[in-house]
């Protein structure tokens, strides 16, 4: 018989919330779990490390997704005793727990959740055939067999392309259903009313992807999950004084495989228009549902480029010449015509403005308009030249840019 749960009065507590930019620091401590449930990790496997189980697990049970219901219950690690045993055996070895216990999958004898080593290190065929994550995996068999230490029997697909029960057998058939790694609704539902406990709600989750650098730009990429809803999120961009506020309702189709709760539509990305230098851009995740605060998921500096950029186009001999056509820009200013500086070998240098129109310049760098092109006829005697062009910084901070180099046979 195992020991009766530890209740625990919840306390709320509060504190004053700072502003910044109409943003709010960090909400109350979380109220107490009125329940805590114990358990200690122990060991039968071959090769597993026994210890990186336990984080794994612990990280499951301490999910608000899970059987937590939001905070009002928790489960604890302890060394020796607790509620329940949480196993990793290697597969012969499982049998020895008695009925229903095989080598084949993982299960649940009284206080011991049996978690079978082949299966935690390679899934299961059912699984595996969805496309679906081993990680995700492994949080379902968590779920699943402490489903069952819990008081929860097997559960059945609700319909085909529905999100599978975590308490239906996934591991053997999916039953035309969509595989799930969390508790549903309806499960957590039952396990509140069983225990007489609310489920809280939580705070957003979510990652900044990338911050990378372009021409007087930012991109930003990322995504954004409220647990109490599948609906998109508002996340807001913080870059300097700035804030921009955006949805996270892109296609990503890796956060819904890892997340298959909440659907694949909750990515972000933007791009946002900088002057060259360092910046530093700071994403939050707007709570969208139910109790929760603002998340800060994550700050990144860059460093933007303000070195002119531009290419060499062209370099074809003319007569007794060389014609040289490029284009270049600055990206410290949006219509100040650039010098650009153009070397033939072994012949001389000539000095020029990049400011004739370039239409299709300005059609891929509308910021900049269209009036960056340049063409010089350099004399040049027979025999072969090479011919290489440079954008000088004269604007804001930067070096001179590069925009290439070509050889030429001048006829005689």
């Amino acid at each position: 018989m195992h020991r009766q749960p530890i209740r625990i009065l919840a306390a709320a507590l509060l504190c004053v919330a700072g502003g910044l930019l109409g943003y709010s620091q960090p909400a109350a401590a979380a109220p107490a779990p009125q329940i805590v449930y114990t358990y200690e990790v122990r060991g039968l496997a071959n090769s597993s490390s026994l210890e990186s189980f336990a984080a794994a697990a612990a990280s499951n049970y301490a999910d608000t997704r899970g059987w937590t219901l939001g905070g009002s219950i928790a489960f604890r690690r302890v060394a020796s005793g607790g509620n329940f045993t949480l196993w990793l055996a290697a597969a012969d070895r499982v049998p020895g727990f008695g009925p229903p216990c095989d080598s084949s999958y993982s299960c649940r004898v009284g206080r011991n959740v049996v978690i079978n080593e082949t299966r935690w290190l390679t899934g299961s065929p059912s699984w595996n055939a969805t496309g679906a994550s081993l990680a995700g995996y492994r949080h379902m068999v968590l779920n699943h067999e402490t489903g069952h230490w819990l008081g929860f029997d097997h559960g059945f697909c609700g319909g085909s392309g529905q999100l599978a029960p975590v308490m239906q057998q996934q591991s053997i058939s999916m039953q035309g259903c969509r595989p799930n790694s969390w508790p549903t609704t309806s499960e957590r539902q039952r396990l509140a009313a069983s225990r007489g406990v609310p489920i809280r709600t939580g705070n957003p989750v979510g990652s900044v992807d990338n911050v990378v650098p372009g021409l007087a730009s930012v991109f930003i990429r990322g995504w954004a999950i409220d647990p109490d809803t599948s609906a998109p999120v508002l996340v807001s961009v913080q870059l300097g004084s700035r804030v921009i506020t955006v949805r996270a309702d892109s296609l990503r189709e890796d956060v819904g495989r890892t997340h298959p709760g909440y659907g694949s539509n909750h990515g972000f990305r933007l791009t946002l228009n900088v002057t060259p230098g360092r910046h530093t851009v700071c994403v939050r995740a707007l709570n969208a549902a139910g109790a929760g605060a603002t998340v800060l998921l994550g700050c990144r500096t860059v460093l933007v480029s303000g070195t002119p950029i531009g290419r060499l186009d062209s370099v074809t001999p003319s007569g007794q010449g060389i014609v040289v056509t490029g284009w270049a820009l600055d990206p410290d200013t949006s219509g100040g015509a650039v010098p650009v500086a153009v070397y033939e070998r072994p012949g001389g240098q000539v000095g020029i403005w990049a400011n004739q129109s370039r239409p299709d310049v300005a059609a891929r760098y509308p910021r900049w308009g269209a009036a960056h092109g340049f063409q010089v006829l350099m004399r040049a005697s027979p025999g072969w030249h090479e011919v290489c062009a440079y954008a000088r910084n004269i604007y804001g901070i930067g070096s001179t840019g590069a925009l290439g180099c070509r050889s030429v046979l001048v006829p005689g």
